[in-house]
């Protein structure tokens, strides 16, 4: 997977291996013990992987946030623009009836609420912060799991470090030994 970030006027790619579609987030979170080492050696990595995709949903939903606050703000200024040219009232579509409404920033307020688009764009920004709040979480779990296995692994020699780790699949990425 690949994310390009821009410092300044300088693009720089951040490329890693990719993510299995299916994260397990207890196998993530929990500790084995009976492979401390594998553990310690691959969770910097895991942790790196979530929040690089926690980075990510956070721009979509700022993104979305951003659709439905334009939405929002044109819906407004139409019916400012209507009000004007109709002695300071707009109509609006109240339960299949159109009802007239005298140009307040209180009826303003809330005048989009109704709206099916801004309905839509308002459902797409709460399932985007959804998502922004799970990988959060399961980030600040990694988080946590890191702090614990260095205290694990501290004042551990390199021999046994070695002669301790498991190769295999752990937190998601392949440990090779020799």
């Amino acid at each position: 997977m690949k994310y390009t970030i821009h410092v300044g006027e300088y693009p720089i790619t951040l490329e890693h291996g990719n993510l299995d579609r299916n994260i397990d987030v207890d196998d993530l979170t929990i500790i084995d013990t009976s492979n401390i080492f594998g553990e310690h050696t691959t969770i910097s990595a895991a942790v790196n992987r979530i929040g690089l995709l926690k980075a990510e949903v956070e721009a979509q939903m700022a993104l979305s946030k951003m659709e439905y606050k334009l939405y929002e703000g044109t819906f407004k200024n139409n019916l400012r623009k209507e009000a004007a040219n109709n002695n300071g009232k707009y109509k609006i579509r109240v339960a299949n009836e159109d009802v007239e409404v005298k140009l307040t920033e209180a009826a303003l307020s809330t005048s989009f609420e109704i709206d099916p688009e801004w309905i839509k764009l308002k459902q797409s920004f709460i399932q985007s912060e959804k998502n922004f709040n799970q990988l959060d979480v399961l980030y600040w779990s990694c988080q946590d799991k890191s702090r614990k296995l260095n205290g694990l692994v501290n004042g551990t020699t390199p021999d046994d470090y070695v002669k301790g780790m498991i190769a295999g699949k752990v937190n998601g990425i392949l440990i090779k030994k020799g």
